[in-house]
Order: C-alpha cells, then structure tokens, then sequence
C-alpha cells in the first residue's frame, strides 16, 4: 500500500490533468445535450485504458525502486550497474551520481594517503623518542648510590613518559591487529610476574604491597598483546591508589581479577569506563587521565575473544576482571 502511495503521488499531476480533462469532456457532452449512457461509457472506457497503462507503469515503478533498493548494499563498492535510466531526467541523476561517487573515492583516497603517512611519522617519532628515554634511563640508573631523591623523581617521571610511549604505540597497533595475533598456551603466572617486575619501581616508592598467589594456570592467547591489557591496568590500579595500599592478583576458573584499594570509580561513570576518552570524575580530580587505557584494554581484549569488566565503589577501590577463557580454539 505504502509503494501505491508513492506512485500515486508521484504521477500526481498526470492524475490531475486526468481529472481535469474528464470534467472537461463531461461538461462538454452534458451541454451537447448528448445521452448520459454514451458519457458514462466513454468515461469507463477512459478509466479502463487509464488503469491498464497505469497498472503497466506501476510494475517498472515497482521494479525500478526494487533495483535501486538492493544498489544502496552496495554503492559504496561499486556503482557500474546501475538501472536502465527511464528518460534524461534520469540519465541526469545517474551522471550526478557517478560524478559524487567519483569524487568521494578521490576524497577517501586522499584521507587514507594522509592518514598513513601521519601513522608512518608519529610511528617513527615513537621509535625514535626511546632511544633518548633509555640514555637517561642509563644516566640515572648509573649514579647508583649517588641518586639523591631529584634523580628518584626523575626516574620515575621517565618510566611514565616510556608508558605514554608505548600506550601511544599501542594505539597504532591496534588497528591492524589482526595481521599480529599469534596465539600459544602460555603461562599466566610467569606473565604476571613480569607485568609485576615492570612496575617493581611504583610498588616501591608508593609503599604499595602486592598479594599475588600463583594458580599454575595457562591460558590460550597472545602473549604481547595480554601483556599490554595487564600493565595497562597494573599501571591504572597504582595512580589511583594511595600510599601503603594493597594491589591483589587472582586467578580463578579462567578469571583473573586484578583488586586495589585505591579511590574508586563512581556508580554513573562505571558504565562508560570503555569508552574512548572518557575520564569521568576522575579524570577532572587527576589532570594524567587521558581516558585511553581501558579504551585500549576493551579493544584488545575484544581482539583476543576475552572478556574485561569492571566492578568499583567510590573510596573502596577497583576490580578488573578479565576472563580469559577461549571456547573452539585450536593451535596450529
């Protein structure tokens, strides 16, 4: 009924010429004093030749809009096979439309030229920027005994400035991770403890104490990209949690639950944790939240078939949990 409408109001101005014509003729016939019998077969004659040239119109209407339907799948592929045009208005239309898509793949491809070489340079930058980090690392790192608390502090801004590094690299990453994944059975309590030695610097100088029990579990995923969701949070639960704090590691069933007692998340801003760029409150207490790292974790984590959730009370502290349990999954 809804296509009748349309037609109908399509050929509306045939319609009312139709009409118009109709009570011409009628009018002419009843001052010619002509028999009503001989008008009203005349107008039934009209209306039939009237129906069947509609009723014809209409099925290429039908089949018209039917073709142009199934094409909107697929015009941003191609546009090479579109309907036969039914006059120049239509020809005119079609010319437009190759004309817009021609100029949208030059748009796109422009975009993406653009686009890599700005991934191609910062990715450059980002490679280059460490060899600087690891010289002042050096340099500190030789002073040894010498270090005053300056150097301490130093050290400790330079990790952070490597973490930003490698979160930004991360980032890139992500987008053809794909082509990167390589899955293997691997030890979760040996990943975690790496992760753990990474921030050995942070537990120290915050006095933060970690409980960690090993389970003599192993897990069936990529080992890089786990260790990045895992220092991302590690990296997450030490800013947020004051000194003398507790961190606890778990791993349960395929759970691995990562617990501080940092200050929490507050009840409306937990369902939008995942989201890209979203800091919350507090993000506009902690002017370092940039609202990435559990962006970046959901994304790899989704990469990875894992599953990452997160459970918080304001003042209590934080649990992320990541289940890392893989159902169908065959090593080669």
């Amino acid at each position: 009924m809804r296509q009748i409408g349309e037609y109908l109001k399509f050929h509306k101005k045939a319609l009312l010429l139709f009409v118009v014509c109709t009570g011409i003729f009628t009018l002419v016939f009843f001052l010619s004093d002509i028999p009503l019998e001989a008008v009203l077969y005349a107008a039934l004659l009209c209306l039939i030749a009237a129906a069947a040239v509609a009723g014809y119109d209409f099925y290429h209407f039908q089949r018209h809009h039917r073709e142009l339907r199934k094409m909107i799948c697929a015009i941003d592929a191609q546009i090479d096979h579109l309907p036969e045009p039914r006059g120049v208005i239509d020809e005119d239309y079609m010319e437009l439309l190759r004309e817009l898509h021609q100029q949208k793949r030059e748009n796109e491809t422009r975009a993406y030229i653009e686009k890599r070489d700005l991934v191609d340079y910062f990715t450059l930058w980002a490679h280059q920027i460490k060899t600087p980090i690891s010289a002042m690392g050096l340099i500190l790192q030789n002073k040894g005994a010498w270090a005053g608390e300056d150097d301490k502090e130093l050290a400790a801004e330079l990790f952070e400035v490597e973490q930003y590094v490698d979160t930004a690299m991360s980032y890139i990453r992500i987008r053809d991770v794909s082509s990167d994944l390589v899955f293997d059975e691997i030890d979760i309590d040996a990943l975690i403890r790496r992760t753990i030695k990474k921030y050995a610097s942070l537990f120290i100088r915050k006095k933060i104490a970690v409980d960690f029990q090993e389970s003599g579990s192993r897990v069936i995923t990529d080992e890089k990209w786990l260790y990045i969701v895992l220092g991302q949070i590690l990296s997450n639960a030490l800013k947020y949690t004051p000194e003398g704090g507790k961190i606890t590691i778990r791993m349960e069933e395929g759970l691995l639950r990562i617990s501080d007692t940092g200050i929490g998340i507050q009840a409306q801003d937990l369902p939008r944790v995942f989201e890209k760029g979203f800091t919350g409150e507090n993000g506009r207490k902690f002017s370092k939240s940039t609202g990435q790292g559990l962006y970046l974790c959901k994304t790899i984590m989704d990469k990875l078939s894992h599953s990452i959730s997160v459970d918080s009370e304001e003042g209590k502290g934080t649990t992320v949990t990541l289940g890392l349990f893989r159902e169908n999954l065959s090593i080669m």
